[in-house]
């Protein structure tokens, strides 16, 4: 099953925000997310995200929820 804009923002619960792409994939891994997960998380645009809804919104758009 493919992961979700929501599963991804749970994986992110707890992140300092604004944080950019890497910092997001680096807590991700950190706190055990799935593989694929990640590997979808690499995927988001390189850029700030302000806030978990804004990094939910484009894993939504990379994974066409």
């Amino acid at each position: 099953m493919q992961p979700t804009h929501m599963q991804a923002q749970k994986t992110i619960d707890g992140i300092d925000f604004p944080a950019t792409r890497t910092r997001i994939v680096e807590y991700a891994r950190g706190h055990g997310a799935d593989p694929e997960l990640l590997s979808r998380m690499t995927e988001l645009p390189d850029r700030l995200y302000l806030d978990p809804n804004e990094v939910g919104a484009a894993f939504a758009r990379i994974t066409r929820e």
